[in-house]
C-alpha cells in the first residue's frame, strides 16, 4: 500500500474589504478577512449558479454513476487506491484519501479526490473557475506578476467521517499567496453535522452574530449552496464527524480549486510541496507548465512495467 501520510508534505457573503486590501503590502500575511469567521486567511465568496451548474453537469455525467456502483469502496482493495474515469463529460482521476494526514484515522472517512486528468478537461474547469469570479476577488491578496494561476481542479467527495482530523492545507510561508476553494454542489443543510470544523482564533475578539466564538475553540462552518469558502495558510480545519443522508451512493460533493501566485520561485519553495503529492495525477505549475505529481510519476513508472492503474469507462 502506498503510504498517503508519507506522500503528503506541509501541510450574505463578504469579499475582502478595501481597507484590508490597501494595507497588504505592509501587513503580515496572517489576516482576518471575514467578519463572521474568527480564523486567519479565510473568506466566504459567492459562487455563481452558472459555475456550479457546469461543475454539477460534469459530475453527474462522468462520476455519479460510478459512485452508485461502489467506486470508492472498491478502491480500498487496490495496492494504490486510485482509478481513472473516461467519459464524454471529461476524464478524471480518483484517489481515495480517507483521513489523509493521519494514518491511524485512515479508515475513519471515505474521502476521495476526483481530479481533472487531461488538459481538455482541465481547460473546461478553467472556464468554470473563470465563471466563479474568485480570481478577481482574491487578486489583491496574492503576490503575482501577471495574474492568478489555477493549479488544480477536482471534486472532494465523502459520505462519512467518524473522527475529526485538524490540519492545514498550506505551509506557514504561503500566507495568502495560495488558496483552496470549497463549494458544495448541492444543498446539504438537511444534516446538522458533517460540515466543516475550524479552529477559532484565540487572539481575536468574537464578532456579534459571528460563526466563530473567538476563544480558540472549535467552531462550525455550515456549507451553503451558492457560497464558497476560500482559505490560505494557518487555517486549521477538519471535516466534522457525521454522515450524508444518502450514504456512500449519495455522498456530499464539493467543487475544489487550488490557485494562487504565478511566481515560479515562490511556487517551487512554498506551494509545490503541498500539491505535488498524491491528490491528483497532474497539475499546472506557476509558470503554466503541466507536470505529473509524485503519484503521477509513480503510476507512470508502474505503467512502464506493465501495471497501469485501473480505468473505468462511461457507465
Amino acid at each position: 500500500m502506498l503510504s498517503l501520510v508519507a506522500a503528503r508534505r506541509p501541510a450574505p457573503p463578504l469579499a475582502p474589504c478595501p481597507a484590508v486590501c490597501s494595507a497588504l503590502r505592509d501587513a503580515p500575511r496572517v489576516l482576518h478577512l471575514d467578519r463572521r469567521i474568527a480564523a486567519p486567511n479565510v473568506v466566504r465568496l459567492p459562487m455563481p449558479a452558472a459555475a456550479l451548474d457546469a461543475a454539477r453537469a460534469a459530475f453527474d455525467g462522468a462520476i455519479r454513476p460510478h459512485l452508485e456502483r461502489n467506486l470508492i469502496e472498491d478502491l480500498e482493495a487496490q495496492p494504490v487506491p486510485c482509478s481513472q474515469l473516461r467519459s464524454a463529460y471529461g476524464n478524471f482521476f480518483v484517489m481515495r484519501g480517507g483521513s489523509s494526514t493521519d494514518e491511524n484515522k485512515r479508515h475513519s472517512s471515505d474521502l476521495a479526490w476526483i481530479s481533472v486528468d487531461d488538459m481538455p478537461t482541465w481547460e473546461a474547469f478553467r472556464k468554470i473557475f473563470d465563471l466563479s469570479g474568485v480570481a478577481d476577488a482574491v487578486r489583491p491578496l496574492v503576490d503575482c506578476d501577471e495574474g492568478i494561476r489555477l493549479y488544480s481542479s477536482f471534486y472532494v467527495v465523502r459520505s462519512r467521517c467518524a473522527s475529526a482530523n485538524l490540519h492545514v492545507d498550506w505551509g506557514d510561508g504561503v500566507g495568502t499567496n495560495a488558496f483552496t476553494l470549497l463549494a458544495p454542489l448541492e444543498d446539504y443543510s438537511g444534516v446538522d453535522d458533517f460540515q466543516l470544523l475550524y479552529e477559532a482564533s484565540a487572539a481575536r475578539e468574537a464578532v456579534a452574530g459571528g460563526v466563530g466564538g473567538g476563544d480558540g475553540g472549535l467552531a462550525q462552518y455550515r456549507y451553503r449552496l451558492g457560497e464558497a469558502i476560500v482559505f490560505g495558510s494557518h487555517f486549521y480545519h477538519s471535516t466534522e464527524p457525521g454522515a450524508s443522508a444518502g450514504g456512500a451512493a449519495a455522498p456530499h460533493v464539493y467543487l475544489c480549486f487550488t490557485f494562487g501566485s504565478d511566481r515560479a520561485s515562490f511556487f517551487e519553495e512554498h506551494i509545490a510541496p503541498t500539491i505535488s503529492g498524491y491528490q491528483s495525477r497532474l497539475l499546472v505549475a506557476a509558470d503554466g507548465s503541466v507536470r505529473l505529481t509524485e503519484l503521477g510519476r509513480h503510476l507512470e513508472a508502474e505503467a512502464a512495467r506493465g501495471h497501469p492503474p485501473p480505468c473505468r469507462d462511461a457507465v
